[in-house]
This record gives C-alpha cells, sequence and structure tokens, in this order.
C-alpha cells in the first residue's frame, strides 16, 4: 500500500484545499503550492506528517523526495490519468522569479525551483456541496 493511501493524503489534501474555497471570488477558488499543503499536513496534522516521515522540502534539505514533491507528482499523476477531477492542477511561472520563501513551524522553506515552475493545485468549480463532501472532517489519530 503506497502512503498516499495508507495515511488518506488524498482526503487531506481536499480538507487544506476545502478550507481556502471558503473565500471564493471572481477567479474563482485560490490555488496552494504543494509547499503550501506539505507545510499545513506539518502543522495541521502533525501525526500524519510524522508517520510519512517526509520532510517538507525545499533548497538544501536533501536528496530525498520531500513532501512536497510527492503531493506534486501523485496529484499531477492522478490527475492525468483521471482518478482525481476535482482538483485542477496549474504551475507559476519560475520567469523573473528571484525568490520564492514560505514560513513554517521549521523555519523557512525555500522551493529548489532553480528556473522551473512551481506547482498549484485548487480545488475546482464543483459546488459547495459537493466539496464538503469530499472534505469531511479528518481527524489525527491520536
Amino acid at each position: 500500500m503506497s502512503d498516499w493511501d495508507k495515511f488518506s493524503i488524498e482526503a487531506v489534501v481536499r480538507q487544506i484545499l476545502g478550507a481556502k474555497s471558503k473565500r471564493n471570488a471572481h477567479f474563482g477558488r485560490p490555488y496552494l503550492t504543494a509547499y503550501q499543503i506539505a507545510i499545513t499536513i506539518a502543522e495541521r496534522h502533525r501525526n500524519t506528517y510524522v508517520a510519512i516521515g517526509r520532510r517538507i522540502g525545499g533548497k538544501g534539505k536533501g536528496p530525498e523526495q520531500s513532501l512536497a514533491r510527492y503531493i506534486a507528482k501523485q496529484l499531477s499523476d492522478r490527475i492525468k490519468d483521471g482518478r482525481i477531477s476535482d482538483i485542477e492542477g496549474a504551475f507559476l511561472s519560475g520567469d523573473h522569479l528571484t525568490k520564492l520563501v514560505y514560513q513554517s513551524s521549521e523555519g523557512e522553506v525555500e522551493p529548489s525551483t532553480g528556473s522551473s515552475h512551481v506547482s498549484m493545485f485548487r480545488l475546482n468549480n464543483i459546488s459547495q456541496e459537493a466539496t464538503h463532501q469530499h472534505t469531511h472532517a479528518i481527524e489525527e489519530p491520536r
């Protein structure tokens, strides 16, 4: 069983994206980068984060696959092959971007993007009722 299934990461991601969906604007729901999702898991789903055993990631954090990269790859693959249809992905262009830094409880996180783009995700324009069904309360194991 993959970590994705073992730790119900998809449900956790939907909950995180759903929480941001309450602030709809004329552009639609906000996007969150894979780093923002990983940081939120680390801070609000600490037991899951520890059990997964992956660091948030970022520049200089080591060669292992970070949680941010793992989330981006899993979401991208699942959106592409149709297993996920209610989450959409996009890229923030790396053009002219010299620095992007996130703040987490573990300190600053700077994506190791180089000149590449930063992946980001949001719930697509499904109804709030459908969003509620996907983002049912996810309790941390005690």
